[in-house]
């Protein structure tokens, strides 16, 4: 019995070239099967390829090896699964990879295409439907019952395996597994493709799963200006406004439709700038509004495209997405979803996984617990969420914040392991409840804006109070402890609670001094004393005046800070609080130190140091021997300064606090004299104490030193590791400064493992960050110290590109004295040397006649003028290698091609016509007459 979509998928069926029938079904995708007994099976028809597909290159790559003819020794696949969120290019990918594996001759039995509209406001195409399909592309007679057409379309893909002619079988935008466990092929010779919004899996369909995920920035921008140039090979809209198409692609969530819509928009209206679209698409309450294309009564629209994957949504699941858009942050954890929906943890995951199965959520990493939603779903999520009530929304953010809020008190509780009393069970130690923290700070800060703006004062005071000092210890978060403080000041204000005020305006100065904002910490801090004092609260006035002083000393007002701690332990004493004089004598001390008066700052450190012992805080205690052995230490008092640290420690371990014990042990064994070996066996404690307690920086640090270590002994292998794992740690915290310290000393132990070209690898990435940052000195150092490693891997001619390379460097910041040692190294006699003069000459010679503002980036110009200089010098040998590196350099580059031969012009038409420099060297250097 055939049903009426499928009577009507017959009756498009047409004549196509006399050869065969061209088959139209479910409104897209053609197929042709030659007619005739003695020629039934599938001839290639597929829809046309995409004439741009940016940015997929790896995933292309990935699918084609899956689609590739079973070799031996890797296992079969025989269905690929292509996933991900409407209109992220699912079938554009498909259809390329299809194209390219037909072309590449791997199908030799054709390729069918079918179209199920798993998505289609109409309906998808049935299971038996879709076998009808596959079995008229085949050419198979129509059977009486579906189980007879699926083995009559199976024995013909059999009988095709056997005649070694494969068939590629693509199912586009399929709704369920259902819709094609029929189709998938018996034999592996041939292939399955499916697209699909959903992860479709079951008992009886495993397919390989390859999920699609936005485009990168560059491919991004990359579909906007090829779509742009292809409609218009002159348009300048992309040369001309790279910045602004880079803001554009971002607004599009650099999502592949939006993308495609943004287009469209700007090639029907070359008028249009695309900082102007960039612009319209900024306010993200109406962006999906704007990626909208309409032609000829035809619309497409990205909201269009997400809605139709909403629908099919059970209750639940939509519920679930809706709230979402609730969580500011970029993602979320599962705990926090499930006091977002007021559901349990089991069935919050359920849902979560459900979304996540429809394209429309994503855990990142896997197994992370952490749940991404793209931008444009989060903007369409809102959008919905807005239509709900607000007594409803509101509900469901409290929980969110009463869950952040609690979690957050838990976690700076465990870090503050020398507060006597018992910790909360939320996490099991310290190092989950930093873990926690680092996971959680965007959404953290975000919550905080949130709830600033939606009403919730006390809530943003009691989250802020809790992740500054998370944030402040972390320098590179100091940004987000300023954003966090001011909405902490703004709530304190709106509930007019003036003593919450000041202690915000207190936690604003704080975080305005490690970004860097000195004036306007100072700022912050005299508004807060003016509060204590309006309020006559001395306490409070003496919080305030220490941290005024903290900011005066960080501005370098040494004079003001004084008077501010001056006045601060004047009330101290008033008062007769110990531990405040304590306080108060260390934020002195401090100022003096800045000040180089290591003698006076050492008192009043050691006075602070007796005042906390005799109140029983400890940790203070410890803190501040650590900082009087650092003033001792300047005062090269060696000895105080290690039984200093030596109290410090046994302070630490009669408290059992792990933490702190490594960081004295830091500070001591920094001055101790210690045995290699013995020394290698306390830093790898150190490394493991700082591990346990998630103390990144202090790891790092402790890495460095048993790198160094291990290096003295020889260990250069062990030494390598080290160090890696110190950049690691940079490299994760973003911290460039330090990660290049540790790429310098990395290279420095490969060179001395024999390891020359990793070393050089090292270098090579060590000089690109200066090159990212502009530090041209620190740059053309790293460059003499890879032309160093390569001399010792015996890379001479690299070597010498990259010793012109520093030289080049040195030139541009007129740094005489580094430029001649750097020659110096290359074998040239360039300062006190016999015919140095003459030498050093010779090599000006050459480079007089090139541009001023011309020569970085000209190696070849510069080994040139070296090879020059190096004949003055009767360096044979060294000349020859020179010329060969420049002959190796201008093969490669064209444009060093150029720079040369300009280089030659010039010395040409010198030699020819002797102009001031070649006077003034004859003059020089001609012989004495009689």
């Amino acid at each position: 019995m055939v049903t009426g979509r499928r009577r009507a998928a017959q009756a498009q069926a047409a004549a196509a070239s006399g050869h065969g029938h061209v088959i139209q079904i479910s409104g897209s995708g053609n197929q042709v099967c030659a007619s005739g007994a003695e020629h039934r099976s599938p001839v290639l028809h597929l829809p046309a390829e995409p004439t741009r597909l940016a940015g997929r290159e790896k995933e292309a790559e990935a699918v084609l090896a899956l689609l590739a003819p079973v070799s031996r020794g890797r296992p079969d696949a025989v269905v690929s699964l292509l996933s991900g969120l409407p209109g992220i290019g699912k079938t554009a990918l498909a259809l390329h990879v299809a194209h390219r594996a037909v072309a590449r001759g791997w199908f030799p039995g054709g390729a069918v295409f079918l179209h199920l509209r798993g998505y289609d406001p109409a309906g998808p195409v049935g299971a038996d439907e879709a076998v009808g399909a596959l079995a008229r592309a085949l050419c198979v007679e129509d059977a009486r019952t579906p189980d007879e057409q699926t083995g009559l379309c199976q024995a013909a893909l059999n009988r095709l395996a056997d005649e070694d002619r494969a068939v590629l079988l693509i199912a586009d935008d399929a709704a369920d597994a259902a819709q094609i466990e029929r189709l998938v092929p018996a034999r592996s010779a041939h292939r399955l493709l499916v697209t699909s919004r959903h992860l479709l899996t079951s008992p009886g369909f495993q397919p390989r799963l390859i999920g699609l995920d936005e485009l990168t920035p560059q491919g991004a921008a990359d579909l906007i200006a090829e779509a742009l140039r292809h409609a218009r090979p002159d348009d300048p809209r992309p040369r001309r406004e790279a910045d602004a198409l880079a803001e554009l692609a971002g607004h599009c969530g650099h999502h592949p439709l939006a993308l495609r819509i943004a287009a469209c928009l700007l090639t029907t209206d070359a008028g249009r700038s695309i900082a102007a679209l960039a612009a319209d698409l900024a306010d993200a309450r109406t962006r999906l509004d704007v990626l909208s294309f309409e032609d000829g009564g035809h619309t497409t629209a990205v909201q269009a495209a997400f809605h139709l994957s909403y629908q099919r949504l059970p209750p639940p699941h939509r519920q679930l997405f809706r709230q979402l858009a609730l969580s500011p942050g970029p993602d979320i954890g599962t705990d926090a979803a499930a006091a977002l929906a007021g559901r349990s943890r089991g069935r919050t995951r359920d849902s979560l996984a459900a979304l996540a199965r429809a394209g429309l959520l994503a855990e990142q990493p896997v197994l992370s617990g952490r749940w991404r939603m793209h931008d444009l779903l989060r903007v369409y999520a809102a959008a919905l969420v807005e239509k709900d009530s607000a007594k409803w929304r509101d509900a469901a953010f409290t929980r969110l914040l009463t869950h952040c809020g609690k979690l957050a008190r838990a976690a700076d509780a465990h870090r503050h392991t020398h507060d006597d009393g018992p910790l909360p069970g939320d996490f099991p130690d310290r190092a989950h409840a930093v873990q926690w923290l680092e996971a959680e700070r965007a959404n953290l800060v975000a919550l905080v804006t949130r709830a600033a703006a939606t009403g919730h004062p006390h809530a943003v005071l009691d989250l802020e109070e809790h992740i500054r000092l998370f944030l402040l210890e972390r320098r590179r978060y100091a940004g987000e402890a300023v954003t966090a403080a001011q909405h902490a000041v703004d709530s304190a204000r709106t509930i007019g609670h003036t003593c919450c005020e000041a202690t915000a305006l207190e936690h604003l100065s704080q975080a305005l001094g490690d970004c860097g904002r000195l004036p306007e910490a100072v700022e912050a801090a005299t508004r807060s004393l003016d509060i204590a004092r309006a309020r006559a609260d001395r306490k409070r006035q003496i919080t305030a005046l220490r941290v005024l002083g903290t900011s005066l000393r960080r501005a370098e007002r040494f004079e003001e800070a004084v008077k501010a701690h001056t006045e601060s332990l004047a009330l101290c004493e008033e008062l007769g609080d110990r531990d405040l004089i304590g306080r108060a004598l260390v934020g002195l001390a401090d100022t003096l130190r800045d000040r180089q008066e290591h003698e006076e700052a050492a008192g009043l450190l050691t006075e602070a140091v007796r005042h906390f012992t005799e109140t029983g805080d400890w940790h203070a205690e410890g803190l501040n021997l650590l900082g009087l052995g650092d003033t001792l230490l300047a005062l090269k008092r060696s000895d105080d300064a290690v039984a200093c640290y030596r109290r410090a420690l046994a302070v630490y371990q009669e408290r059992g606090d792990e933490h702190h014990q490594a960081i004295a042990m830091q500070h001591l064994w920094r001055v101790s004299d210690m045995d290699p070996e013995e020394a290698v066996d306390n830093y790898e404690k150190v490394v493991a104490i700082c591990h346990k307690v998630c103390d990144r920086p202090l790891e790092a640090l402790a890495l460095r030193a048993l790198a160094d270590r291990l290096q003295r002994l020889g260990r250069y292998d062990e030494a390598v590791t080290a160090h890696r794992r110190a950049a690691a740690i940079h490299e994760e915290r973003d911290e460039e400064t330090q990660l290049t310290g540790v790429l310098r000393d990395l290279g420095s132990a490969l060179c001395a493992a024999g390891r020359f070209t990793e070393a050089a690898e090292v270098h090579e990435r060590e000089i690109a960050l200066f090159q990212a940052c502009g530090d041209l000195h620190k740059e053309a150092e790293a460059l003499e110290r890879l032309a160093t490693t390569l001399r010792s891997g015996r890379r001479r001619a690299r070597a010498l590109e990259a010793s012109a390379a520093a030289i080049g460097r040195y030139r541009e910041l007129d740094d005489t004295w580094c430029e001649r040692r750097a020659l110096g190294d290359l074998g040239l006699p360039a300062r006190d040397a016999p015919r140095a003069e003459r030498t050093m000459a010779a090599y000006h010679w050459v480079l007089s006649g090139l541009p001023e503002n011309d020569t970085r980036g000209r190696a070849s110009v510069i080994l040139l003028a070296v090879a020059t200089a190096q004949r003055q010098a009767w360096r044979v040998t060294d000349m020859f290698w020179s010329l060969t590196s420049v002959i190796g350099i201008v093969r490669r580059d064209d444009q060093e091609a150029e720079q040369l031969n300009d280089a030659l012009f010039h010395l040409a038409k010198t030699t020819l016509r002797p102009g001031p420099v070649r006077t003034a060297l004859r003059n020089r250097y001609r012989r004495p007459t009689a």
